[in-house]
C-alpha cells in the first residue's frame, strides 16, 4: 500500500457550509415560511450525490521505470489487477505481468460506489500535485503518479495525480484513492 500521509486534504464541503448558511438566512427573511421549507427540502435533495449505475473505473499507480499497478473495476462488480515490476523486467529483458481477476464483495462494492458518488469525480480537476515546485526529497511518494480514468455512461473523466505533501486534495477523492490502495494491497497477485 502506498501511504497517503503527508497529503494535505481540502474539506469537500468547505464552501458549501457558507452557502447553506447564507441560504438559510435568506429563507429566514422570507415571509412565507412554508415556501422556505419547501425550497430548503428541494435544495438538500439536490445536493445528495447519485450512486453510479453503469461505470468503469481504472486506477494506475506508477513509479517511472520501477513499478506499475493497474486496477480496473466495473459496475458488474468485476475487477482485474495487473502488476509489473518494470525495474526487474528491464534486467531480465522480459516482461512479467502478474494479473488476477475477481468480483468485489457486496461490502467492497457499496464502499466503492459510495466513494465514487461522494468524490463527485466529474467535478474534480484534471490534475493535482503538478503545480507545486520543489517537492521535498524525503517524500516517499516522489516519482509516483496516479492515473484515474472513470467512465459512466457516455461521460468520461481522466485525472492525473502526483502525490505532493505541499498540495491540497479534495478529501473524498483522497479517500477513494486510499480505498483503491488498500484494495490493491489486499488483492494483489502473488
Amino acid at each position: 500500500m502506498i501511504p497517503l500521509r503527508g497529503l494535505r486534504v481540502k474539506p469537500a464541503i468547505q464552501g458549501q457550509k457558507r452557502l447553506l448558511i447564507q441560504f438559510l438566512l435568506f429563507l429566514y427573511k422570507m415571509k412565507n415560511f412554508s415556501i422556505s421549507l419547501l425550497l430548503l427540502a428541494l435544495l438538500l435533495a439536490g445536493c445528495q450525490p447519485s450512486i453510479p449505475k453503469d461505470f468503469k473505473l481504472s486506477f494506475t499507480m506508477e513509479s517511472a521505470k520501477i513499478y506499475k499497478l493497474t486496477i480496473e473495476m466495473n459496475s458488474d462488480k468485476s475487477y482485474h489487477i495487473k502488476q509489473q515490476n518494470l525495474f526487474l523486467d528491464a534486467h531480465a529483458e522480459k516482461a512479467q505481468i502478474h494479473s488476477s481477476d475477481g468480483n468485489l464483495s457486496d461490502e467492497e462494492f457499496n464502499q466503492l460506489t459510495g466513494l465514487i458518488a461522494n468524490s463527485r469525480i466529474f467535478h474534480l480537476n484534471d490534475t493535482y500535485g503538478f503545480k507545486i515546485k520543489n517537492v521535498p526529497t524525503e517524500n516517499p511518494l516522489n516519482g509516483t503518479i496516479y492515473h484515474l480514468n472513470y467512465t459512466e455512461g457516455k461521460k468520461e473523466k481522466y485525472i492525473l495525480i502526483q502525490p505532493n505533501p505541499l498540495d491540497t486534495y479534495p478529501k473524498n477523492a483522497a479517500l477513494l484513492i486510499q480505498f483503491l490502495n488498500n484494495f490493491a494491497s489486499n488483492h494483489i497477485p502473488k
